[in-house]
């Protein structure tokens, strides 16, 4: 069967599913290369890009993993040098985490190049097609929210 021959609702979502399967692989390949579990590595990601997540429950919040787990999550990334626990100047008994630039350096080297590849692909879509991926994008990450996928 020719790809022309799938109809496009079907195409989009295996296109999806083999995306997601080559993002989460290759996640765990540089995960293993930092000393990391996968876990480990996407929570780091979601502190990078979210400085609103700085707390335990904040964490547990925004992934949906329970408290006990985002413990021992933290206290890998802790050990590994990727984060500081600090108490939260508003209210010492919470625990803010502190991201640790020097040790997150070559992650965001290899990630900015990533990045830098990534848009050069993206130059080769009109802006009206990019508007256009985005919105789908983004309305599939909502359909896809943590909330929704809880048992």
């Amino acid at each position: 069967m020719r790809v022309t021959d799938v109809d496009p609702i079907t195409r989009v979502r295996q296109s999806l599913q083999r995306q997601v399967v080559a993002a989460v692989l290759g996640n765990e390949k540089v995960a293993r290369a930092h000393g990391l579990l996968v876990t480990d590595l996407q929570t780091l990601h979601l502190l990078v890009l979210r400085e609103d997540v700085r707390t335990p429950s904040q964490i547990s919040d925004a992934t949906g993993m329970p408290t006990s787990t985002v413990t021992k999550l933290i206290d890998r990334l802790e050990t590994a040098g990727y984060v500081r626990r600090r108490p939260d100047p508003a209210d010492r008994r919470k625990t803010v985490l502190e991201l640790v630039a020097e040790s997150i350096a070559p992650l965001r080297v290899l990630y900015g190049r990533t990045d830098q590849e990534f848009d050069d692909l993206s130059r080769q879509f009109t802006d009206s097609e990019l508007d256009t991926v985005a919105r789908y994008l983004d309305a599939v990450s909502g359909f896809y929210q943590i909330d929704r996928l809880r048992p």
